[in-house]
């Protein structure tokens, strides 16, 4: 694909996602698993409707912010992992979520599977608590903590993976005549924490490593609603074997406050197990990329939380 078609594609979901299908339909089988999971997406988004939007997959780095108490939050993401002379591997993956509290986020989930090698397994569930430790708009940035565990399900049953990290947001640049708090013309994201895993066997056995994430999420001149996501991040959190070298660009489309699209490409180098979009495919050396699709959306007021 040549630089001026992938610009072409980005500018818009039709042309994001229409051509890439008619080229793999014509070229390659694994064309039907792409339109499979554009599919998923699209009925789940004709079917339900998203106030606020934030930094969530397939966006990797988390902000310090939390979705409006009572609103049932879903995040749906699927792609295709390709890496040097290796088959494709394909993952969809569901997260939902809802704030108790206007302050404290539960993220919960993960159900979903990953396609590889002609053998399909479940995704790894994930629960993952999030508290704003203090929210700000401007120059002063907002803060938060969150930490998360993963039920092994696609893997070894006796690693358990973990992270827990702060994040630091610096939302930018809200336009003069914007009730809404969170329309920003600039968000910049800082992530630092650790990744854990825990061997259930041989007595049990803790390791940790550093983790950390940077990302911005800006304007562009064409509308308000179509931004540029960028990242770099110290392997995926959802994955303890990937590291860095790690980084993500692409777009996000707000169709509606409550609706977003997102279409993003990212690239790891080395990451082994785990170097998919969340845990389980199995990549070789050098560089593997993902092409993902996303889709968030929020339901308003369906738990008495406010």
């Amino acid at each position: 694909m040549t630089h001026a078609r992938f610009f072409i594609q980005v500018t818009g979901f039709r042309r994001i996602v229409c051509p890439a299908l008619v080229v793999a339909r014509r070229r390659n089988p694994a064309g039907r698993r792409i339109r499979l999971i554009v599919s998923v997406l699209a009925v789940a988004g004709l079917v339900l409707y998203g106030q606020d939007a934030s930094a969530v997959r397939p966006f990797v780095t988390d902000d310090a912010r939390v979705v409006y108490p009572g609103q049932l939050e879903v995040e749906n993401f699927g792609g295709m992992t390709m890496g040097r002379d290796r088959k494709p591997g394909f993952e969809i993956r569901s997260l939902q979520g809802t704030s108790v509290t206007d302050r404290l986020e539960i993220i919960a989930g993960g159900f979903g599977f990953q396609y590889e090698n002609n053998t399909m397994t479940p995704q790894d569930l994930v629960f993952q608590p999030k508290y704003v430790l203090y929210r700000s708009f401007g120059l002063v940035p907002s803060v938060s903590a969150a930490a998360a565990v993963l039920a092994p399900l696609s893997g070894n049953r006796q690693l358990w993976n973990s992270y827990h990290m702060m994040h630091v947001s610096w939302f930018l640049f809200t336009p003069q005549d914007s009730t809404d708090p969170y329309d920003n013309d600039l968000a910049i994201h800082v992530n630092l924490g650790a990744k854990g895993q825990y061997h259930a066997g041989l007595g049990g056995r803790w390791t940790n490593k550093l983790y950390w994430a940077t990302g911005f999420e800006v304007m562009t001149p064409i509308s308000r609603e179509l931004r540029v996501l960028g990242e770099i991040f110290n392997g995926d959190p959802f994955s303890f074997e990937e590291e860095f070298p790690a980084y993500q660009v692409g777009f996000r489309w707000y169709k509606t406050p409550n609706l977003q699209w997102d279409f993003v490409v990212r690239g790891v180098r080395d990451g082994g197990i785990g170097s998919g979009i969340g845990a389980g495919i199995e990549t070789g050396p050098g560089w593997n990329y993902t092409v993902q699709i996303g889709l968030r959306f929020l339901v308003d007021d369906v738990f008495p939380f406010r």
